[in-house]
Formats: structure tokens, C-alpha cells, sequence
């Protein structure tokens, strides 16, 4: 059994956003997980093995590919999610058993932290394997979004939300800097007759399928749903994050000096 497996961030999917500490563990590890998406999803495999590639420069690998389910849809959504993780974790247990080498990498898009469920998912799985695992940090795509769009995400004593486009449709305004991941609903379109929100929006950021949109959201707002779609259309999948900036923030500063 694996004795040591380390949980990596990648970064949005082009090489050059990979941390140093990511860059010198994978050129180490000689055995890689990998997700295996197929059809319309299978860039999501791509981008992973791209990094690889890239790291390794022919050096040699093995790839064992993870056939995972997908999440069903419908209600009770929270529970679906949590089902599916169990299902994730029983996969990875059944793997891991039957390998004998000392470590192995497991390579996650983007951020291990940040809107994705694998460290939970390796919690699950120490339940019931003695594995020790580690979480090597990686660099998100809205940290690149900020930088492409020159952004400061945070403002004097004013909070910085983030919110999936669940959340975000409770919300009746936006009235501090927030950013929002993967919003298949294009929840954004509730707010578009506020005219003093601003959007900065992007697909595939930190790739070379990059897409940015920003300006009013009164003005964009049907803009970037066009271009979503087209872009889902082409791509079978999309990857995409944006910013929503209110002109003025409602937030009182109760620690005022």
C-alpha cells in the first residue's frame, strides 16, 4: 500500500503558474492519480498530464487513471454531493490498497482548498487506510483573474465574500467585493439593472483558451452569457470565475478609530 500520497494544486492549468514546491515534487514522484474525464470533459485529464509532461521533460511516469462517477443531479443537492465524495473515497481506498509504491501524487486543478472537495474526500479515506498525505498549496484562478484585470480584491476595512452561484442567488444585493466560481446559472444576470456593479469575468483564466469580459454589469451582462455558452458549446465543459464590485460598499466599520 501507498505510504505517503501528496494532494497538488496546479494552478488554472498552464505550467508556468506552478509553485516552485509543486514544480520539484512532481519532478520527483514517479507514480500520478489522475481523474479520468472522458468525452466532453476530458480536458480537465489533459491539463493535469500536460503539467506532467511539462515537469518531467521525458522523464518516466506512470499514470494510473481514476474512473470516477459523476454527480448525480436533481434536490437535496448537499446530500448528492456528500454521496458522491463516499463514492470518490471508496475508489481511491480500492486503489491505494493495491499499490505498493511509497508515494504517489494526486493532481488538483487550481487550489486544493478553494472549491474543491478532494481534502475532504482524503479525510473520508484515512478513516480507513493508515496514509499519511499532505496538501501542497496551489495558485487559484481568481488570484490570477486579479492580476490580468489589475484588481486589488480587498478594500479598506470592507470584507471580500466568496460565493458559489447557490449562495448567491439568496443574495437581493451585492454590497461588498465578491467573487464567485463556476456559475452554471448565470446568477449574475439578477443583479444586471444595478447599475453600479461592476464585472470582471473570465474563462479558462491562466490557460491558453483565456477568455476576460469586464465593465458594467448593466451593460455586459448579456455579453458574457452569450460567450459562456458559445464557449461551453465548443469546449464541452467551462471553466470560469469573475468578480462582482459594488461603486460604493455597505459595510460599517464598527472598530473605527
Amino acid at each position: 500500500m501507498v505510504k505517503k500520497l501528496y494532494l497538488i494544486g496546479i494552478g488554472p492549468g498552464d505550467p508556468k503558474y506552478l509553485t516552485l514546491e509543486a514544480y520539484e515534487l512532481i519532478k520527483r514522484l514517479k507514480l500520478f492519480l489522475v481523474p479520468d474525464k472522458r468525452e466532453d470533459k476530458i480536458g480537465l485529464t489533459e491539463i493535469r498530464l500536460k503539467v506532467i509532461n511539462f515537469v518531467k521533460e521525458g522523464s518516466p511516469f506512470e499514470v494510473i487513471f481514476l474512473n470516477f462517477p459523476e454527480r448525480k443531479k436533481g434536490t437535496h443537492y448537499r446530500a448528492k454531493v456528500e454521496e458522491w465524495r463516499k463514492e470518490k473515497a471508496k475508489i481511491l481506498i480500492d486503489t491505494l490498497r493495491e499499490l505498493n509504491e511509497e508515494e504517489v501524487g494526486f493532481l488538483v486543478i487550481g487550489d486544493p482548498a478553494i472549491y474543491d472537495g478532494h481534502i475532504e474526500i482524503f479525510h473520508e479515506v484515512e478513516k480507513v487506510l493508515s496514509l499519511e498525505w499532505e496538501v501542497i498549496p496551489g495558485l487559484s484562478s481568481y488570484q490570477v483573474l486579479a492580476s490580468r484585470e489589475k484588481l486589488s480584491l480587498t478594500e479598506i476595512a470592507t470584507p471580500l465574500h466568496f460565493h458559489t452561484p447557490r449562495t448567491l442567488r439568496s443574495l437581493e444585493t451585492i454590497t461588498v467585493p465578491t467573487v464567485v466560481f463556476l456559475d452554471n446559472y448565470e446568477t449574475f444576470k439578477k443583479f444586471k439593472e444595478d447599475t453600479s456593479l461592476s464585472i470582471h469575468w473570465g474563462a479558462f483564466v491562466g490557460s491558453e483558451k483565456e477568455v476576460t469580459i469586464s465593465g458594467k454589469l448593466s451593460s455586459v451582462s448579456d455579453k458574457i452569457s452569450g460567450l459562456r455558452r458559445r464557449l461551453k458549446k465548443d469546449q464541452g465543459y467551462l471553466l470560469e470565475i469573475y468578480y462582482l464590485k459594488p461603486q460604493k460598499t455597505n459595510f460599517s466599520d464598527e472598530n473605527k478609530a
